[in-house]
């Protein structure tokens, strides 16, 4: 007989895009083998092995952007599916944003093109959406010129539809805090969150070495009137959450879970990422605290689905 009270099986796994669908969940996240894009599907967040897998998108053989296959997310906007994510040739310099779209999750879909803001048409990974008073912008990691390499930086832009970028990007963060470059100065895989109670807006994101135990989230608070205007984001001083990085937001039943990959091991490299989940809750002043008032982690039982994470 099982054991109810065993800890679950550790999922292998990096960079993790959740989403609710026809009351289950679906699963993208980046690719090892450089070969295809794939949706998990699986019923709740405890039971993620019991998945069945799609492959949605397989590059052609000639194309330039069938390499390093990073971090997809998977999005609904104005009922089309719409998969973004960063691609190369190879060589890293080379990453850019490009998206695919389709009538389902599951495909199948066509591409679209690349994603990106022409006056700086740079290093760019991570892209996500963020919908704000009826507008659309795009929000991604990137670097200030083609070949900086460092520091990486967070920056957003307009949309005019889910696949163009209609303006200049504005640079909203960069790597200031110790904590954020104390192996390299990186921001990255920004994503939204809203206080379902006040409205607060946040996009928490990722900072430091992802392939280090160094990795962890930050969070910048959304205190002006344009999304677009670096002064109208407040940066937190001291990280969000340690202990993983590359994280999405998802709303089942009443809560929030952030959904994350961990580092087992203090070695170098990218092999040992595993996906947990933890709740999110809201201290005094409205803003996230993410993780159970026992400070356990990833041990959450199996739990209802709700309505997607309004944005």
């Amino acid at each position: 007989m099982s054991n109810p009270f065993a800890e679950p099986r550790p999922f292998p796994g990096q960079d993790p895009w959740v989403v609710p669908f026809e009351g289950e969940l679906l699963l993208v996240q980046s690719t090892r083998d450089d070969r295809h894009l794939s949706v998990l599907r699986f019923p709740d967040l405890a039971h993620m092995h019991d998945y069945d897998e799609t492959v949605i998108w397989t590059p052609k053989r000639w194309s330039n952007h069938r390499r390093q296959l990073w971090a997809p997310e998977l999005h609904n906007v104005d009922g089309h599916w719409y998969v973004y994510y960063a691609a190369s040739d190879g060589e890293n310099s080379h990453h850019r944003t490009y998206v695919l779209e389709s009538d389902h999750p599951l495909g199948p879909y066509h591409e679209l093109g690349k994603v990106y803001d022409a006056a700086h048409d740079t290093f760019s990974i991570d892209t996500t959406l963020l919908r704000h008073d009826g507008n659309l912008y795009a929000v991604w990691s990137g670097w200030e010129g083609r070949f900086d390499g460092f520091p990486q930086n967070l920056y957003v832009a307009p949309m005019s539809d889910p696949w163009t970028i209609s303006g200049t990007r504005s640079l909203l963060s960069r790597p200031a805090h110790d904590w954020e470059l104390s192996v390299a100065p990186i921001n990255e895989g920004p994503e939204m969150l809203r206080n379902p109670t006040t409205g607060q807006l946040f996009i928490v994101y990722s900072a430091d070495a992802s392939w280090t135990a160094a990795y962890k989230m930050g969070l910048l608070e959304f205190v002006g009137d344009d999304v677009t205007d670096p002064t109208a984001w407040r940066k937190s001083e001291a990280p969000l959450f340690t202990g993983g990085g590359h994280g999405c937001f998802v709303e089942l039943g009443t809560t929030i879970y952030c959904v994350y990959h961990h580092k087992l091991t203090g070695e170098p490299g990218w092999g040992d990422r595993v996906i947990r989940y933890d709740p999110v809750r809201w201290d005094d002043h409205g803003r996230p605290v993410i993780g159970r008032e026992d400070g356990e982690s990833s041990e959450m039982p199996g739990v209802t689905l709700g309505p997607s994470l309004a944005s």
